[in-house]
């Protein structure tokens, strides 16, 4: 016996319409948060236009004109700022990478090796690593890279949290899911070892996981202020972060400067994401869970 659909007189079924009416509602919503994200960006780039007294004018105007670039071209002058990108761009790009391979050797062998002894004891370990806060490991690290003489270096910013427990998590998660067994055995029976099975078999399954921890490596190191400002010590060491918070001066803040300091910061880390927005969509949504 057939159920019967409501329908109106254009042919539409009720089903049909909630479908829409949910669409439009799901839409609506993205719009709104996409507009909550993107307000800042666009004041952000605004107030780089403008002089001071049209930032804090009374009436704001939304669409500075004309365009004012002097704001960029003196913090180009006044500060160091191209030697404070270099050195974040150094010092994230080293550090990603760095990130990407200790994390991904470390998640290859606890999905690789499930059944070695202490496995269970040492993955809950290194999760365990992930409730302490950073604030309780800052001394601790700060004097292990004072005995190495590593202050006021890259490698005091590059090595701190390369290998870190969310990433060898996630890691390990996304092996663990799509790497079956029997790619490990065809590897082995080649006569691949254990390297030679990372680079030419995890790497290539594994990239859409790594993209997406690139991307969250870089956005932490990129705006790591707080580091920054205990472990660098001189004016050619500035990242950008650092840059931007000594602009601000104990009776007046250039905040035009600062908005075009900002505005230089932030492109970097919108071209990354433009760029592998694939891999860290991908990345975040197959694998991340078991199923």
């Amino acid at each position: 016996m057939k159920s019967a659909t409501k329908t109106r007189p254009g042919g539409m079924s009720l089903g049909d319409n909630a479908a829409k009416r949910e669409k439009l509602f799901l839409y609506l919503m993205l719009g709104l948060s996409a507009l909550a994200f993107l307000v800042p960006m666009y004041w952000l780039v605004s107030s780089a236009l403008k002089t001071q007294a049209e930032i804090f004018t009374s009436t704001p105007s939304f669409f500075p004109w004309p365009p004012r670039f002097e704001n960029l071209i003196a913090v180009f002058d006044q500060t160091p700022l191209p030697r404070a990108f270099f050195n974040t761009t150094l010092i994230a790009v080293v550090h990603v990478c760095l990130t990407l391979f200790l994390c991904s050797l470390a998640g290859m062998a606890f999905a690789r090796y499930p059944q070695a002894p202490g496995h269970r004891w040492l993955f809950a370990f290194v999760l365990g690593t992930m409730l302490i806060p950073q604030a309780v490991t800052m001394i601790p690290v700060f004097v292990v890279l004072t005995n190495l003489n590593l202050i006021n270096t890259y490698w005091a910013m590059i090595l701190p949290g390369s290998a870190n427990a969310f990433g060898i998590f996630w890691m390990r998660q996304y092996i663990a899911n799509n790497v079956p067994g029997d790619l490990y055995d065809a590897a082995a029976i080649d006569g691949a070892s254990e390297f030679d099975t990372y680079w030419r078999v995890i790497i290539p399954i594994a990239r859409p996981a790594m993209g997406a921890l690139g991307v969250l490596a870089l956005i932490n190191v990129w705006n790591n202020l707080m580091w920054a400002f205990i472990v660098l010590r001189t004016e050619n060491m500035t990242t950008m972060p650092l840059l931007i918070y000594l602009l601000q001066g104990e009776e007046r803040t250039p905040y035009g400067l600062i908005m075009a300091a900002g505005l230089v910061a932030t492109l970097p880390l919108i071209i990354a994401f433009l760029l592998f927005q694939r891999n860290f969509i991908s990345g975040l949504t197959a694998g991340a869970v078991k199923s």
